[in-house]
């Protein structure tokens, strides 16, 4: 009887650890995926934001961002930036945007991003301006739970 427990025992501590393992493991594959979709998308949103006509840098710029997912999901891949521009009014939030997103567009273009289920590569999936400072969640779509993310957050659009 008691060699029938010892064994359910080991069987069930093996059974655990290889799913922690296996968790973990998927984690670390997700984190890499997010942190790559970040760099990609640090690095467009750096570029598109610097031509946009209403936002005027005095000198080129790099930008880091936050990830979204946190609140939203693992799997999405959206990120959020904020940037100091106290010129910036919340009328012009929709011109910006709009511009934004078309900057973005020829970023994916020039350097040959492939889409993701015939959606766009790059989503600007929020803009607010608040005590001076401009928040844009600018979503990488990779996925459709990153694309179901953009749909969301467009039924609250604040520029629309």
């Amino acid at each position: 009887m008691l060699e029938r427990i010892l064994i359910i025992m080991v069987i069930l501590v093996a059974g655990t650890t290889i799913l922690v393992w296996k968790s973990q493991k998927k984690k670390k594959a997700l984190l890499l995926v997010q942190k790559e979709s970040q760099k990609i998308t640090d690095e467009a949103f750096t570029a598109a934001i610097q031509q946009v006509s209403m936002i005027g840098f005095e000198k080129p710029i790099k930008l880091h961002s936050e990830f979204v997912s946190n609140i939203w999901g693992s799997k999405v891949t959206a990120f959020e930036y904020s940037i100091e521009i106290p010129q910036i009014e919340t009328q012009d939030l929709t011109k910006i945007k709009k511009e934004l997103t078309e900057r973005l567009q020829i970023y994916a273009n020039e350097k040959h991003l492939v889409a993701y289920d015939g959606h766009p590569i790059f989503a600007v999936s929020d803009i607010w301006i608040f005590a001076g400072v401009l928040h844009v969640d600018v979503s990488h779509i990779t996925n459709a739970e990153t694309w179901l993310y953009v749909e969301d957050v467009a039924r609250s659009d604040r520029t629309k």
